[in-house]
């Protein structure tokens, strides 16, 4: 019997642009522990744990009280509003048109991805959602729901679909390139969501199918 197709998204640079709501967040959390940072000194480290960002920008700040301040400022009614990313609600519904299932697997805190979500209007073209997993991490979620694709725009999305043996798309909307995506493994990797719509319906199963059967290549 053949598994039923299931997609996995990353979340921020991938399905939502967040990226202005995270970067204010961080500034006023770090300015209140005294320390001053740029949209610049942050704009590299987007897409990965506050824990591991604090230790790259600020090693010497106590995590704990970044994370609460974080999260205090980005959930202020004034935050920056979090967008869909061009072609994200096309992405999930070109899944479901393909009979698929759609799930989104991200590093952000499990009720900051459904805010994400909801505020986007995306949340009805998901159907399940995992938070607080972060690269090979991710393939805990995509191997429990049986991904056979998963998409992202960090190299860390890219291990992720290795690890769980999906077909990893890397998609460049976020601040890693083609040749950083293929690096850290992408079997494809995409200017855009659109671009992934576009071929979706004819590539869905050659995606589906490939990592599978190089696995069973490389084990004979």
């Amino acid at each position: 019997m053949t598994s039923p197709l299931t997609v996995g998204f990353d979340l921020d640079l991938t399905l939502v642009d967040s990226h202005e709501r995270i970067i204010s967040a961080y500034i006023r959390a770090l300015g209140d522990l005294g320390v001053e940072v740029s949209a610049e000194d942050l704009a590299p480290h987007l897409g990965i744990p506050l824990t591991h960002t604090a230790a790259l920008v600020a090693p010497a700040i106590d995590a704990d009280a970044l994370v609460l301040r974080y999260r205090h400022y980005y959930d202020e009614p004034d935050a920056p509003r979090t967008l869909p990313m061009p072609g994200a609600a096309e992405a999930l519904r070109g899944v479901r048109d393909a009979g698929g299932r759609t799930i989104v697997v991200s590093a952000k805190f499990t009720p900051a991805v459904h805010r994400a979500l909801d505020e986007a209007g995306l949340s009805d073209l998901v159907d399940v959602v995992y938070g607080e997993l972060f690269a090979e991490d991710k393939a805990i979620a995509l191997i429990a729901e049986g991904a056979s694709i998963y998409v992202g725009d960090h190299p860390g999305d890219m291990a992720a679909a290795r690890a769980a043996n999906s077909y990893a798309i890397g998609v460049t909307t976020g601040a890693n390139d083609e040749l950083a995506l293929s690096a850290a493994g992408a079997d494809l990797a995409l200017p855009d969501l659109d671009t992934f719509v576009t071929l979706l319906p004819c590539h869905v199963s050659e995606w589906s199918s490939a990592r599978n059967a190089a696995t069973k290549g490389a084990g004979q």
